[in-house]
């Protein structure tokens, strides 16, 4: 029981200050939505998910990686090998991409485009310096300054998108004679938002990297080379696993402009980025436990040989998992608020990433088996399976339903893995998941989840005369009150297992 508070104060922590940070961040995309063309926007989310891939390349598992090593060798040596190779290799990274881009255009489309890679380049290698002494900060469980930095990141990135997309146009336009406004005329550059979100992202990363220099000190000790390649041979099926990851998360919306093609593919991916965003609620939630779960289950695996408290961490996982998805799905009117018209007509794509991030993370909780078996290996096996569907399923849906396709081929994708894991899991360490109670809940869930979105309104439109202003409350209360039963439902269910473990976890 103790270490189920202790995992639970832990992701209370680290998912406030993730939730803080991925909502102020959230809270951009209505401002960008409304304040940029869709194509400009559509630019955005497919240099973000080229970010997001990277970012895993540079960053080559050694998060995990440093989790995992730490706790049979000094902490300080495995941070110092770690950090002086991604310090060396994100160098190298940013070399090679400046003479690439000095010798290639890299499309036809936009002028600028090539200035925008190299800003996300840029980006890139500066969080990629900066992770693992975010690692190193969760390590020593020091969650409130790993919060904290986290939220003055994004902050920093808030004040700059606002400085450079909306107080700059404002003096050029409205104080054309000042010398602010000429200033500010000799550097600005009109209609090209897409750089100015970038160039913010990156001033922010340098600040959190300058910031973060004063947690290495007195850490950094001696490179020591074997044990560099140790890290590397556990890390790389990580590697294969974070890229496969990332290419799950972020490839369709690079692969929809170019199926879709010309400035309507670009248009699509605005729409569905837009949305996904909205997903971004489960995501908030499954990030933040993985913050806390991952050096979790490297210690505890160490202190214990009791593998029934991750059924249990998985069976609470899911349960808030499906809050979140019918909390999300039973009120999309409020949250379209955010949204302007012309994006809610993709609002069809938010249930199916709500259910792909809640499998995403399920993923994740199940993958404890191979990182503290050490068969890393079979991690990459399943990515390289995801992507495999990921990108059979992307290439043959876009082109028929669009956006839609994106949507189905994640939920495929984290299926397939979700499998697999089982299946390999069970054989090579095994743990007793209570699948059966798991299937109910989302039965259950499922049950409600139909009963809220079609037969009430269906009901509601046949039988009674409601409409307007009283239909919406008439909805909305009959919705909370579903949330309402499946919050009893729970409680009422789970509380005898609480008890019993705890009583437990006392004799």
């Amino acid at each position: 029981m103790g270490s189920l508070k202790s995992l639970a104060g832990e992701t209370v922590v680290y998912g406030g200050g993730t939730i803080l940070v991925r909502l102020l961040n959230w809270l951009l995309m209505p401002y960008y939505i409304r304040t940029m063309s869709n194509i400009q926007y559509g630019y955005i989310t497919e240099i973000y998910g080229y970010i997001a891939i990277f970012l895993v390349v540079l960053t080559y598992g050694f998060e995990t990686t440093f989790f995992r090593f730490s706790k049979n060798d000094n902490y300080k040596g495995v941070f110092t090998t770690g950090f002086l190779s991604i310090l060396t290799t994100s160098s190298v990274f940013i070399v090679f991409l400046f003479f690439l881009l000095k010798n290639i255009k890299l499309s036809d489309q936009l002028e600028s485009y090539n200035e925008l890679i190299w800003l996300a380049g840029l980006i890139v290698a500066f969080d990629a310096v900066s992770a693992l002494i975010f690692a190193k900060l969760r390590y020593l469980g020091k969650s409130i300054r790993f919060a904290i930095i986290k939220l003055l990141n994004v902050l920093i990135l808030i004040f700059f998108n606002i400085f450079f997309l909306l107080v700059c146009p404002y003096l050029l336009k409205n104080y054309t004679e000042s010398v602010f406004s000429n200033l500010v005329n000799s550097f600005y550059r009109d209609n090209q938002e897409a750089y100015y979100v970038l160039f913010s992202n990156l001033i922010a990363s340098v600040f959190i990297l300058i910031i973060l220099l004063k947690d290495i000190k007195g850490v950094i000790k001696g490179f020591d080379f074997s044990l560099l390649k140790r890290m590397y041979k556990y890390s790389f099926p990580i590697l294969i696993v974070g890229i496969t990851g990332m290419i799950n998360q972020s490839i369709d919306k690079a692969l929809l402009p170019r199926l879709i093609g010309g400035d309507e593919g670009y248009k699509m991916v605005a729409l569905y980025g837009a949305n996904f965003k909205i997903g971004v609620l489960m995501a908030m939630f499954t990030q933040s436990f993985r913050m806390a779960f991952e050096p979790f289950f490297f210690k505890h695996s160490q202190s214990s040989q009791d593998n029934s408290i991750y059924s249990t961490i998985l069976n609470y996982f899911v349960l808030f998992g499906l809050l979140i998805f019918i909390g999300v799905t039973f009120f999309m009117d409020i949250i379209n608020l955010i949204l302007v018209p012309e994006y809610t007509k993709a609002n069809g794509v938010i249930p199916l990433v709500l259910i792909a991030q809640l499998l995403s993370g399920i993923y994740f909780t199940l993958s404890v088996w191979y990182k503290v078996s050490d068969k890393t290996i079979y991690g990459a096996y399943m990515g390289v399976i995801g992507t495999t569907v990921t990108l059979l399923s992307n290439l043959i849906l876009i082109p028929i339903i669009g956006y839609y396709g994106c949507a189905i081929s994640g939920l495929l994708c984290f299926a397939s893995m979700v499998v697999f894991s089982i299946i390999w899991g069970n054989k090579y360490y095994k743990i007793d998941y209570d699948w059966l109670r798991i299937l109910k809940y989302v039965v259950f869930t499922a049950l409600l989840y139909f009963l809220g979105i079609y037969i009430i309104p269906y009901i509601f439109h046949v039988i009674t005369p409601l409409t307007g202003p009283l239909y919406n409350i008439a909805l909305f209360l009959l919705r909370f009150g579903l949330i309402v039963v499946f919050l009893w439902t729970i409680y009422v269910l789970e509380f005898k297992k609480l008890i019993k473990i705890k009583n437990v976890s006392t004799n």
